[in-house]
């Protein structure tokens, strides 16, 4: 008689982000003892098939004494393999999952699973909270960018000796300056166009441009360049954040470390609202409490307003690159794009994303 059970359960879609952000590969692994007595001996392994290679699991139990034991959330992978760091379109894969126990296999599985694209972002709720991952500064066109900028900041500051030092001068303006050539930049430098995104097969996702991606072809979506200017930002040390309504995304940018600070440090939830995933307050339209340190929900519209009208938070609307708007213009619009509560879904602090580790996708540009 085989002493335990072991009830597995498999997305039927791998999302690289997900992983990235330390998601559980699995929905379901669960050990249940059969027998009265300790079980003994229990090796688990799980792989993950990439190509030609296999990213594995090992975990190795002396005793069970447990009568039930769920393991779904200590399997982890390695991701260093380049195909899923490089993977522009679907791929059809596998999951292996072998559990022994004194040496006898006890169950053995293989599960089909779609991987998807690097670059496709889950769009719900539970999430996206992860878009941040999707900012990249480290991208080779934002460097290009930031030196193109410099010569508008010269120009802004009338300084040959004016460079990009993110909060570190006092002076008021002096971050506002800084955004400016950057987006100086943009309009008259790359003349980007409007683009709708590239098909991603799924209701509740979206495929993202690199910012490489952007530059190479010129145009983006309105969270394709939400994106680039978060990266240019961020790439200089100033706070971006990205803000998504229903069916649109723009960016902000806070004007100064003591600002950004005050935020996160008063941000309030009343005990009183259901939280996450709770399907009565779900249902009936209430606000849901976020459990992720970066990511304010509906619950905050109001202090996001309040800093917005303050000037603390400055909002611009990133597809007014595509038109020529000048930098008043994007400030203008971006602030009106709060106007209703309703639209209004989520707002994520790229600066306080990273310091709770959510990090930059190590995507491999073609």
């Amino acid at each position: 008689m085989i002493p335990i059970k072991v009830d597995l359960d498999v997305a039927g879609e791998i999302n690289y982000s997900l992983l990235h952000n330390n998601r559980p590969l699995l929905k379901k692994l669960t050990l249940t003892r059969l027998v009265e007595d300790p079980v003994e001996a229990i090796a688990i392994q799980v792989e993950l098939c990439v190509g030609a290679e296999n990213y594995p699991y090992r975990y190795t139990i002396p005793v069970m004494t447990e009568l039930q034991l769920p393991l779904f959330s200590k399997v982890i992978v390695p991701l260093t393999a380049g195909l899923t760091r490089s993977l522009h379109e679907r791929v059809q894969s596998a999951v292996y999952v072998r559990v022994t126990c004194g040496g006898k296999t006890a169950f053995e599985e293989t599960r089909r699973v779609t991987l998807i694209p690097v670059d496709e972002w889950v769009d719900d709720t539970r999430n996206n909270p992860w878009l941040p991952s999707f900012v990249l500064p480290r991208d080779p066109a934002i460097l290009a960018i930031i030196h193109a900028s410099r010569r508008y900041l010269i120009g802004i500051l009338d300084d040959p000796g004016a460079g990009f030092d993110g909060y570190q001068q006092d002076e008021e303006g002096a971050v506002d300056r800084q955004v400016q050539a950057i987006w100086t930049a943009l309009v008259n430098e790359y003349r980007f166009q409007y683009i709708n995104p590239p098909p991603a097969y799924s209701e509740q996702s979206q495929r993202l441009r690199t910012p490489s991606e952007i530059v190479a072809s010129n145009t983006g979506t309105c969270i394709d360049l939400a994106l680039l200017l978060a990266s240019c930002l961020e790439y200089v040390g100033i706070f971006p954040v990205v803000v998504l309504l229903s069916g649109h995304a723009f960016v902000g940018y806070w004007r100064s470390e003591k600002a950004h600070d005050d935020f996160v440090g008063v941000i309030k939830i009343p005990a009183t609202v259901a939280s996450v995933g709770d399907a009565a307050t779900r249902d009936a339209g209430l606000p849901y409490v976020d459990p992720y340190g970066w990511r304010l929900t509906k619950i905050s519209y109001a202090e996001i307003r309040a800093y917005v009208t303050s000037g603390d938070l400055v909002m611009l609307e990133a597809t007014y690159l595509t038109g020529a708007y000048g930098f008043k213009d994007a400030q203008t619009e971006g602030r009106a794009n709060l106007r209703s509560p309703k639209e209004f879904d989520s707002l994520l602090d790229i600066q306080r994303a990273r310091e709770l580790n959510v990090t930059p996708l190590p995507i491999i540009n073609e």
